[in-house]
């Protein structure tokens, strides 16, 4: 049975970091009106009953410390796979999950939290810290030369909406003129979406002293960001998804940074 109002997911293993993932969902929640579903997966039928019995006790907690009761969920099997069925099945606008396996590093290959990211259908939060601040006002968008970075853009819309957002453009330093094209042109799509919702928005090329990712790392840290949006890219002739190396290494590497992955259509 489908909820009929649009709820943030929120996976948890019970861990401090998963705790932070609850409160950026609280955060979020307030501002756009939506519920808060948790979500456990166990990987035995036996373990079904003690993790209701522990989500119902975080849903309690949530709830007198800030108002807010979630729905809860415990599903038996895969976590990616249960993600992704659950975001379905409730309506789910985003997923918020902290993940400590991600901390510090480069790639992700091997990680749990890249196998959830790429196979998910909604917009993917990863948080590694609690938040600093409550709202998504200062939200850095890296514009690449990929065909998927366009996708990214609509999302200007919804935050447009529910916060007094400015946007920071960040370009790669760049001398191939094919890709700078390419570039250019993502560019000025995303100028049109903000143009037409009013928003502020500021353009910065970095160095280019430095690996992309990093450089787009401080530049965010010396912004002050609330968020960091980036693109996933869809394999030719596939369903499937990547995070290239530079976005694996932005979301290793973000800190106290959320950082949104959006899977393109």
């Amino acid at each position: 049975m489908k909820k009929t109002k649009k709820t943030i997911l929120v996976p948890t293993d019970f861990l401090q970091v998963s705790r932070y993932a609850l409160q950026h969902a609280v955060n979020v929640a307030q501002v756009v009106n939506e519920g808060i579903t948790l979500l456990h997966v166990v990987k035995l039928q036996s373990e079904v009953g003690e993790a209701k019995a522990k989500l119902a006790m975080l849903a309690q907690e949530t709830n007198e410390k800030y108002g807010l009761k979630p729905d809860s969920v415990v599903a038996l099997g895969d976590i990616a796979t249960e993600i992704a069925r659950v975001s379905a099945a409730f309506d789910v606008s985003m997923v918020i999950m902290g993940s400590e396996s991600i901390k510090g590093k480069d790639a992700l290959t091997e990680t749990r939290t890249l196998k959830v990211i790429t196979s998910s259908q909604v917009p993917f939060v990863t948080i590694q810290e609690p938040p600093i601040n409550k709202r998504y006002d200062e939200i850095v968008f890296p514009i690449d030369f990929t065909v998927e970075n366009k996708e990214k853009h609509g999302w200007i819309s919804y935050f447009s909406d529910y916060y007094v957002s400015r946007f920071h453009l960040i370009k790669p330093n760049i001398s191939d003129p094919e890709l700078i094209a390419k570039v250019d042109l993502n560019m000025a799509s995303a100028i049109k979406h903000l143009d037409d919702k009013g928003a502020k928005y500021e353009i910065y090329t970095v160095a280019g002293e430095k690996p992309y990712a990093q450089e787009v790392l401080e530049m965010a840290v010396n912004i002050r960001a609330d968020l960091i949006v980036i693109m996933t890219t869809k394999i030719a002739k596939s369903s499937k998804f990547v995070l290239e190396p530079h976005e694996q290494y932005i979301i290793g590497f973000a800190g106290h940074i959320p950082v949104m992955s959006i899977n393109p259509r």
